[in-house]
């Protein structure tokens, strides 16, 4: 019952930030996060990370992703995947070079040091498929090279850290590897089949199913599968929400009500948990022992993503404008930052000294992406 009332008080202060934050035209995900850091160790210390907390801002991350996936046009996804692997690699090399070079001038060990960049290489898109979708942007054309280009990103980390955790641990094996891409060759064979074949037939049959919202039904069933199968093959869940997404709003008997209701489903409890678990466990002690490594982390983590995609998108022969957006729906790092750190720690990559650096550095971009990503589109407008 703890956790039935701390997330009916969640939910309570998410309603009033979230129209705080709106009258002020800001995205209310900023609020959200914000509020995480206000109710977490950074303030106030009334929610803390628990398993039930951590299962709601899970499926809260796939239900968002999935509607990302929902709304996406998968012609322009498609005709702009060269541009959004390239914004991917560029976003990726900048980002790299800088926090290496940030890590070794504090003294961080090689090793280590290697570990923090890769960190940062990693993109988070949940965050900018929030300020994307409540600003009508998601699908443009620069918003669906960001998302291709973020699920791109997502797979170098995966890939890089793959390798890194069994290297630099002693574990590496070219059967290991090996093992890894035929998985991941698993996951695109499975998906294709998936997407052909088994979705529109499911969708298909869930309009003569006599039972309440069976389309919706069968479509989360479907998500949840979908993210499922990602994760097993050592694929980020979210990848595979996305992917189901994709896979439903092309099927011949997509219906726009199946999003309609998973937005309420998902808006009503799911997705503000999860951003609101972001900001949970930001700490100020560290913030301020180690303020000046936080700060460097920070900037490079912004500036890199933001230059480095923004080259990507203007080489792909995109304007200076429009590259803006591209590099701005890039900075975010969110849970999937997060997790790479979480690994890396768990194998000791990544030392306890410089761990909560890591962390609070992440949670500040996140926190800071949002406001990049709106300024760019304010102005570059559709």
């Amino acid at each position: 019952m703890e956790f039935i009332t701390l997330l009916a008080l969640m939910l309570f202060l998410t309603l009033i930030v979230s129209h705080i934050f709106n009258k002020m035209n800001l995205p209310a995900v900023i609020g959200q996060l914000i509020l995480g850091v206000v109710l977490g160790r950074g303030l106030l210390d009334i929610v803390k990370p628990t398993h039930e907390l951590e299962l709601f801002a899970d499926i809260g991350v796939i239900m968002l992703m999935f509607l990302a996936g929902l709304e996406s046009d998968l012609k322009l996804l498609k005709k702009h995947l060269g541009p959004s692997i390239t914004v991917a690699i560029c976003g990726v090399i900048l980002p790299v070079a800088l926090t290496l070079l940030t890590a070794l001038i504090f003294g961080i060990n090689m090793r280590e040091s290697i570990f923090i960049s890769v960190v940062f290489a990693a993109t988070s898109v949940s965050i900018s498929v929030e300020v994307l979708k409540s600003l009508n942007y998601l699908s443009s054309i620069s918003g669906t090279v960001i998302l291709g280009a973020a699920v791109a990103d997502d797979i170098l980390a995966i890939s890089i850290l793959s390798v890194m955790s069994g290297t630099l641990t002693g574990n590496f094996s070219i059967k290991k590897i090996g093992i890894l891409l035929a998985l991941w060759v698993l996951f695109v064979i499975a998906t294709y089949i998936a997407y052909r074949w088994i979705v529109p037939g499911m969708m298909h049959l869930a309009n003569y199913l006599e039972a309440t919202h069976a389309p919706t039904i069968t479509a989360l069933v479907i998500c949840l599968l979908f993210a499922y199968f990602a994760d097993w093959t050592q694929l980020d869940s979210v990848l595979g929400a996305f992917v189901a997404g994709i896979a439903i709003s092309n099927s011949p008997n997509y219906n726009t009500k199946i999003n309609r209701n998973i937005e309420i489903i998902g808006y009503s409890i799911f997705i503000p948990v999860f951003f609101i678990s972001i900001g949970l466990n930001l700490e100020f002690n560290s913030l301020i022992k180690d303020f000046w490594l936080i700060l460097l982390f920070t900037i490079t983590g912004i500036v890199g993503k933001l230059i480095g995609a923004g080259f990507g998108a203007r080489i792909s022969g995109f304007d200076m404008k429009d590259s803006y957006v591209i590099g701005s729906g890039m900075i975010s790092r969110g849970e999937m930052a997060l997790i790479v750190a979480q690994v890396g720690y768990s194998v000791h990559l990544l030392s306890d000294e410089y761990y909560s650096s890591v962390i609070i550095s992440i949670i500040l971009i996140t926190i800071l992406a949002p406001f990049f990503l709106k300024h760019s589109i304010s102005k570059n407008p559709i």
